[in-house]
């Protein structure tokens, strides 16, 4: 457990580099875990650029020895607001098992409310069971595709999210309280 050492702080765009790293080192790590074809990784910039990730998301960074060693995001603004979607919560593996994630997660909580929710691969564990121990749980899972290589995605969310309902779209027209 880590408890004074990390510092967490808003994600600044010199920030964007290093959280490629630990999104990139930790993507393949839950690739690994998950059984998931290791073909499947795509780096962060083409998953969202920096840009956009600035656009879509807030973030927050975890800091050890002034390194970015975490960032959670979440999406609050625009057509976003209110969604309570947990869009990015990456931690590097070299510092797993120490609190970060757990940390990083209770920052953003704060934020998404009642109507958080979150996607997971099948068979990470670990990151489930840090969504479970703050009230989420499994609504639903479907076979996903990444870059022509399956896997089953979990859709976990509070019991109080409009995510909750098993029936509802991950995306679309429900994060905007419409059908």
């Amino acid at each position: 457990m880590i408890d004074d050492e990390l510092a967490i702080r808003g994600f600044a765009p010199e920030d964007w580099d290093a959280l490629c790293g630990v999104y990139e080192r930790a993507a393949r790590h839950e690739l690994r875990l998950t059984g998931t074809d290791p073909r499947a990784f795509r780096p962060l910039p083409d998953e969202e650029d920096l840009e956009e990730f600035q656009r879509l998301n807030t973030a927050m960074v975890g800091c050890l020895d002034g390194q970015v060693v975490g960032f959670v995001g979440w999406r609050e603004r625009g057509e976003w607001r209110d969604s309570g979607y947990l869009s990015w919560l990456y931690v590097d593996p070299a510092h797993h098992r120490r609190g970060i994630g757990d940390r990083l997660l209770n920052a953003a909580m704060a934020a998404l409310g009642e109507q958080a929710w979150t996607l997971a691969k099948l068979g990470n564990d670990p990151a489930v069971n840090l969504y479970r121990r703050y009230g989420m749980r499994i609504v639903t899972s479907r076979l996903a595709d990444s870059r022509g290589h399956p896997h089953t995605e979990l859709r976990l969310a509070l019991p109080t999210s409009r995510k909750s309902d098993p029936d509802a779209p991950n995306f679309g027209a429900w994060v905007h309280g419409e059908e």
